[in-house]
């Protein structure tokens, strides 16, 4: 069971550690000054100084397990995707097909429920990400459509 790691822009990633930093900067460390520096003076600038704290703290953990735990993995009977602390799984046998658009560089898997996901993964994982899961379901069916508009069944 191989895991593939969720591909992230570098905008995102740029704004996932900017956002970590304000968060731990702005927020606790500019908190913690005043703290020492203003003290208590009134309950609702206790109450602020907690709400900021927990804030950042909040969003600290969210962006950190975003960028350390967001991949796709395969399993026996479904495909699992942990984004952060949020954990969604597709099963394998209500996947009624794999397409890849090579105009778009997307890989997208199609449901018997008219639903459907983008697997976002490096390109170059598409290929072994497809083969494992075709190797599940044998009644998996695979397209790829050129960048000429034609397409192509496997």
């Amino acid at each position: 069971m191989k895991t593939y790691k969720f591909r992230f822009s570098k905008p995102i990633l740029i704004l996932s550690i900017l956002a970590i930093l304000v968060a731990a900067g702005g927020g606790i460390g500019w908190t913690v000054y005043r703290m020492i520096h203003i003290g208590f003076q009134t309950v609702l600038l206790g109450i602020q100084y907690v709400v900021l704290l927990l804030v950042s703290a909040l969003v600290i953990v969210i962006f950190v397990s975003l960028l350390i735990r967001s991949f796709y993995t395969v399993t026996d009977k479904e495909i699992v995707l942990w984004f952060g602390i949020i954990k969604s799984s597709y099963k394998i046998a209500d996947i009624e097909s794999v397409h890849l658009f090579t105009k778009t560089n997307k890989l997208v898997i199609y449901f018997k429920n008219d639903k459907y996901t983008v697997i976002v993964v490096k390109p170059e994982w598409y290929n072994e990400f497809t083969k494992e899961l075709l190797s599940k379901n044998e009644n998996i069916r695979y397209d790829v459509s050129t960048s000429d508009g034609t397409d192509d069944t496997l």
